[in-house]
């Protein structure tokens, strides 16, 4: 694993002519780069991998392909790489991802998850389809935290209420670290209980600032991101 404070991954995102570039530029070097099939995180486990805009429509089709779908990406290829693409790609660059130290200095109650919800920022950013999660896949969902992971949550509401906070979180934020870290907003949950971290990690919401990002429980089981472990996620015009 990197050490904190190195940056760990440079992302971007690429419509078909860089990709088709991208791929000329490193097969002529010999280089191979691995393509995610399942996940999109499956990126993070290469030097160099990428997904294509199918990728959402796998295991991710009901909680990060929604949001991947209103962002101004949709339809491309994300990249993430160890090292800076050439320059040729530099404006595709969207952000980079480095793991720290940080312990979050507060966590909400449910009542503050539901404000958070509430909010009208956040109802106007929210995907309709992020509301369309299938109640019985939900369901295998709670069972399954539980065994793997000691969770508490019983009833998938009480569970995706809390992903939906998260979100919420970043979107209009009111749980923010201290100056130390940028005053950065950071995600409200342990990793057991975060789904489609990669809306934040990839930068899909667009946002202008830093953000602290938790993995999800899909990052983890792929062993692309380390559990429970905070990631900064600088934007590109942040650089």
């Amino acid at each position: 694993m990197t050490q904190a404070g190195e940056i760990w991954k440079y992302l971007y995102w690429l419509d078909d002519a860089h990709m088709e570039q991208l791929k000329a530029q490193m097969q002529a070097r010999g280089i191979d780069m691995l393509q995610a099939k399942q996940n999109a995180c499956e990126i993070l486990l290469a030097d160099i991998g990428y997904a294509a805009p199918s990728i959402w429509q796998v295991i991710c089709k009901f909680d990060a392909a929604p949001w991947y779908d209103a962002s101004p990406f949709a339809g491309k290829y994300i990249v993430a790489s160890s090292r800076p693409l050439p320059d040729a790609f530099q404006l595709c660059l969207a952000a980079t991802i480095k793991p720290v130290d940080f312990t979050p200095p507060a966590m909400p109650s449910d009542d503050e998850k539901q404000a958070l919800v509430e909010t009208d920022t956040f109802k106007s950013r929210v995907p309709a389809s992020w509301w369309a999660f299938p109640k019985d896949m939900g369901a295998a969902i709670v069972a399954g935290l539980q065994k793997m992971f000691g969770s508490k949550i019983e009833h998938f509401d009480d569970l995706h209420r809390t992903w939906t906070a998260v979100h919420a979180n970043f979107v209009c934020p009111a749980f923010r670290a201290g100056a130390d870290c940028g005053g950065a907003p950071y995600s409200i949950a342990d990793s057991a209980h975060i789904s489609s971290c990669c809306v934040e990690l990839f930068n899909m919401l667009g946002s202008p600032e830093p953000q602290l990002v938790r993995p999800c429980i899909g990052g983890v089981i792929v062993k692309a991101l380390e559990k429970d472990r905070y990631y900064l996620m600088q934007p590109a015009q942040e650089q």
